[in-house]
């Protein structure tokens, strides 16, 4: 691995590439190099490295007036803290590399944000790319085929929180969903003129994910989860609009609100019991846990901050699920973790304490807040105590 660019940009002069945008965060915005038909054909051999270098990968660039660390900072902390703690990081995480970026090639990705700018999320109109030296050329975990399918969840806590009282009867996530609930719930009740209404469906526990592996009614209910839907991209992804912020399609999803888009039981059914094999005997969950686990241990904790800032980073992550098949018909399944920059544990430090303490104080962690808010957390389903 090496933090040094691969390419860099100015090299994409005297092409007729297009830049499309495809989404973007708080502190980043990602686009898609999209070359014609003339630049494939009659590339010269600079134009040629530089096609094959972007060949699967989208471009990462940062935001201007954030906060975030440099790209070569956070390739580098992915390089020296997150990827040693997986066994194949090749196999199990989102590749990245970084990219010198040209003053020419910011302005045409600003043109193409202002041109997008009223489909943009709200928050996020008028902001702008970043006169950064550096970006990010980012694997492409799309939908390489119309006939793929793709799911992409957050794994979250896959241990109970460390911290939590010893009578805890929900994990952690729960724990905060039961809050945030609740927090609604009281905010509703408090405005008579809110229509603010509970969904009548617990959150997904992802204490299941792992609990799949060697429970059916686990996996039972994993799969049907995946009758929800979250963000997920492809190949022929719509342009972005205020109700599709990202550009996104109709994808199968993990976790996410029940909105009507494909579920797994609209799914391919060799996809569908390739999926459940995976669940039944992925590597990845295990060995993301295990470092969730080692960071943060129970039942004392780490007081080390930076261990605990990628302790969370890990708990914050994003996996992508791609099943697809080869060319003789066999069933693939690629499963990756993405979003693993790193945090401003200064800034974050108090927050995540703030947090903890709120669970902690009102009695969330033991389902114990006043009116109780419905959870199915995997912890109450053993002890009995679901509602």
């Amino acid at each position: 691995m090496s933090t040094k660019p691969v390419a860099d940009l100015a090299s994409l002069k005297g092409t007729n590439c297009q830049f499309k945008f495809i989404g973007e965060g708080a502190a980043n915005i990602v686009f898609e190099v999209v070359f014609s038909e003339e630049d494939i054909a009659n590339q010269d051999h600079g134009d040629s490295e530089i096609l094959n270098i972007l060949q699967g990968k989208l471009l990462r660039v940062p935001k201007a007036n954030t906060k975030a660390f440099p790209h070569p900072e956070i390739l580098q902390y992915w390089e020296s803290s997150i990827s040693p703690l997986f066994d194949n990081p090749q196999q199990d995480l989102v590749q990245q590399c970084l990219i010198r970026l040209d003053n020419s090639v910011v302005s045409q990705l600003n043109a193409v944000l202002e041109n997008e700018d009223a489909q943009r999320r709200a928050d996020f109109q008028g902001t702008k790319v970043a006169e950064a030296e550096y970006g990010m050329l980012v694997e492409d975990m799309r939908k390489k085929s119309p006939a793929d399918s793709l799911l992409e969840f957050k794994p979250k806590w896959l241990t109970p929180s460390p911290s939590a009282p010893s009578a805890a009867t929900r994990c952690r996530n729960c724990a905060r969903e039961a809050y945030r609930l609740h927090k609604s719930l009281r905010s509703a009740s408090s405005d008579q003129n809110s229509s603010c209404t509970l969904t009548n469906e617990p959150p997904f526990c992802p204490l299941e994910y792992l609990s799949a592996q060697s429970s059916p009614s686990s996996l039972a209910r994993v799969i049907a989860s995946m009758n929800l839907s979250a963000i997920s991209a492809s190949l022929d992804t719509e342009p972005a609009t205020r109700a599709n912020p990202v550009g996104v399609q109709s994808a199968v999803s993990l976790d996410g609100g029940n909105d009507g888009r494909q579920g797994m039981d609209q799914v391919d059914e060799r996809h569908r019991g390739a999926l459940v094999h995976w669940l039944q005997s992925n590597s990845l969950l295990p060995r993301l846990r295990d470092a969730q686990e080692s960071l943060d241990p129970a039942p004392e904790g780490t007081s080390d901050q930076e261990k605990l800032a990628l302790a969370m980073t890990l708990r914050d992550c994003t996996c992508f699920v791609r099943i697809s098949e080869d060319s003789k018909g066999e069933v693939r399944v690629e499963a990756k973790l993405a979003d693993l920059d790193k945090k401003n544990w200064e800034a974050k430090w108090e927050y995540w304490k703030g947090m903890d303490e709120v669970l902690k104080k009102g009695g969330y962690h033991e389902g114990v807040e006043v009116p109780r808010v419905r959870t199915r957390c995997l912890r109450e389903v053993e002890g009995g105590q679901a509602a």
